[in-house]
């Protein structure tokens, strides 16, 4: 049997572009040499991608890092600002370790739709709605999908008499983010007008609009979804240091994971059954995670999905499918398969 030829894309322009990198590389050092051929590609921030000619050896496959793009020399190796996909090494699956905007939003699905690449994941479509937390919730919205309520606020006609509208409405704390933020950045809670209308001056930096979010006082958690799989188990954030679950909570140690969650198996389900129904609400394909607050009531509500979870060897989604038998490596094989099934 011929080994599948896989381009493991990682980095890209977006905030997350590091942990990208962390995840493509926990992606290619697990990926199983005699099933794959296997060429690692990087994108800086600036667009310039760096690839190699020839597949991985065993020995660089099994100590894949960042560093095996500067080592590349001679007539194998390849550098250019935004390349033309038919330059990349031809390939069965392009497996997407890339997360956050650009990688996550539909703009490369649609590049490797345009050049016929099967890729791991959903759709350009539903992507693009996924990332955009505005339009996500609309369609959640549309079907039934409980999510906290919200207002948009627009940076042309904005002044101090918005967010004290806003405010009556929603209330404080006051949840203020960026909707094409990632990774928990480009978000903050207000506790009073004054920190609203720095958190909004700050974030109207790099956005047009903000999505104004009555804040949910409970608990968090997050679920994975593998269409035609087992249900996941949740995993619920434990906060330690901090109010919410933001950068510094998921990177630096600052939340306390739990996977699986201990909650009762009733409110479990209807965790798992949220996420599905998210999931397929924005057109979802092969798998997704949504993250969910949860009420001192048990009331739940979806706050966002993510279409291509991080994949780090720690990441949420590998801890939930080894709590049902699926390992690392096994993931990304099923990830692959699957991938490989859906019509675009």
């Amino acid at each position: 049997m011929s080994r599948l030829r896989v381009l493991v894309l990682m980095g890209g322009p977006s905030t997350e572009h590091d942990v990208s990198v962390v995840s493509g590389t926990g992606v290619v050092r697990a990926m199983d040499p005699e099933k794959y051929n296997i060429h690692p590609v990087l994108i800086d921030k600036d667009g310039t991608w760096h690839w190699s000619s020839r597949e991985l050896s065993p020995y660089q496959k099994a100590n894949f890092s960042e560093n095996y793009f500067h080592s590349l020399e001679g007539t194998a190796a390849n550098k250019k600002k935004s390349p033309a996909l038919s330059e990349l090494p031809s390939a069965d699956i392009a497996f997407l370790a890339l997360h956050g905007k650009w990688g996550e939003d539909g703009h490369i699905q649609a590049m490797l739709e345009n050049w016929n690449i099967p890729y791991t994941g959903c759709g350009l479509l539903a992507s693009a709605l996924a990332m955009d937390k505005i339009k996500s919730k609309e369609i959640y919205r549309a079907n039934g999908i409980p999510t906290p309520p919200y207002r948009v606020i627009w940076k042309h006609d904005f002044t101090g008499d918005t967010l004290v509208s806003v405010a009556d409405e929603l209330g404080y704390p006051l949840v203020i983010k960026d909707p094409l933020g990632g990774s928990s950045i480009g978000i903050g809670i207000a506790k009073n007008l004054d920190e609203a209308g720095k958190i909004a001056q700050d974030l109207f930096k790099d956005s047009n609009r903000l999505l104004c979010e009555k804040f949910i006082a409970g608990g968090e958690a997050s679920c994975g979804y593998i269409e035609g799989e087992k249900p996941l188990p949740p995993t619920e954030m434990r906060m330690t240091t901090r109010e919410y679950f933001d950068f510094e909570a998921k990177y630096n140690g600052e939340c306390q994971e739990v996977t699986p969650a201990e909650f009762a198996p009733e409110l479990t389900a209807r965790i798992q059954e949220l996420v599905k129904n998210a999931h397929y609400a924005l057109g979802g394909a092969g798998y997704s995670r949504t993250d969910v607050r949860i009420t001192k009531d048990g009331e739940l509500f979806a706050i966002e999905t993510n279409t291509l979870p991080g994949m780090t060897p720690t990441s949420l989604l590998p801890q939930q499918a080894a709590c049902v038998g699926i390992t690392y490596s096994q993931l990304i094989d099923l990830i692959i398969d699957k991938s490989l099934e859906i019509k675009r």
